[in-house]
């Protein structure tokens, strides 16, 4: 197992998973105590709160400790098991923050002993994707500078439908294109 850096991966989901352990800690405890209270009260109706109170320390007295201790090794391991989720969600938010900046950065990859690494395929899938269009991008802006003399760039924002010109005239059709993205006779086959 390879230990992380950074405990606390991602505060919001791993601080609700934390506060439900506690939460149900605290409920458990809560109904423990009520039931333990209500069991001594049935047993002598006659006795004062102090009697009872202190007859319900003796119970729980011994346990108070290890109650207080468990809690924060329970805490400990639903941290630990939440970077197992957490940690790969992280990483891919920062891998589509890479993408954007730069998509031939390295490959989404996860942790052997991470969960969801059915999510890094797909991911890896749409970035090789986006490697080749934007290969293609370039390849065509280098086809329309040497067909019209000037440097030309292609712009991939959508628009609207009804904003969409349609071109005045066709353009021409195109020859085969070298590894280089220059034209070439497209009847030299």
């Amino acid at each position: 197992m390879t230990l992380r850096k950074r405990v606390w991966i991602d505060r919001p989901v791993q601080g609700v998973l934390i506060g439900r352990v506690m939460l149900y800690w605290l409920c458990g405890l809560l109904y423990l105590g009520v039931g333990s209270a209500c069991f001594e009260y049935n047993q002598r109706p006659d006795a004062s709160m102090a009697e009872l109170f202190g007859s319900l320390m003796s119970q729980w007295g011994p346990w108070m400790p290890s109650l207080l201790l468990v809690i924060p090794l329970v805490i400990f391991d639903v941290t630990r098991l939440s970077n197992q989720f957490a940690g790969p969600i992280y990483r891919l938010r920062q891998h589509l923050q890479q993408i954007e900046e730069n998509p031939d950065c390295k490959p989404l990859s996860f942790r052997r002993e991470d969960y969801w690494h059915d999510l890094a395929k797909p991911i890896n899938s749409l970035q090789g994707e986006l490697v080749e269009l934007r290969k293609q991008v370039a390849t065509l802006e280098r086809r329309a500078q040497f067909l019209t003399g000037k440097p030309a760039t292609i712009d991939a924002t959508p628009t609207s439908p009804d904003t969409t010109e349609t071109p005045s005239t066709p353009m021409p059709a195109l020859g085969a294109i070298d590894d280089s993205g220059m034209l070439g006779n497209a009847n030299s086959n």
